[in-house]
């Protein structure tokens, strides 16, 4: 039985420790609850907390991806300029590797795309 306790507390401390770090990559204070919420809930279900986190996590980013948007402006405003914004934001610590990625990837693929009005005036 104390073999057993063992385990699931160090189950519970290796979650709640992935938890915490995948948060601080994220760059964020809190997904649903507090790191020491997820460390109290991860040693009260072990294993088991891990897929609310991964649940609420998903929703969390995308919050983040459509603030950084906003942040960075949108087709209104010139491609480098964008693209320094995104900098700026990743240098600034506001916006963590995962979320700098995939605002990159995302303003690549539509900085690429041609806009109607060039499209028209290579027409003419």
């Amino acid at each position: 039985m104390n073999h057993l306790l063992m385990f699931w507390l160090g189950a519970a401390v290796v979650n709640a420790l992935g938890i915490v770090a995948d948060m601080r990559r994220l760059r964020v204070n809190q997904v649903w609850i507090s790191p020491t919420g997820w460390a109290l809930l991860c040693a009260c279900v072990g294993v088991f907390a891990v897929m609310p986190y991964l649940i609420v996590r998903q929703g969390v980013r995308r919050r983040l991806v459509k603030a950084a948007w906003a942040l960075i402006g949108d087709e209104t405003h010139a491609p480098e300029l964008r693209y320094r914004r995104l900098a700026a934001l990743m240098q600034a610590g506001l916006i963590g590797q995962a979320i700098y990625h995939a605002c990159l990837k995302n303003l690549d693929s539509v900085s690429r795309q041609p806009t109607e009005a060039v499209r028209c005036r290579d027409e003419i």
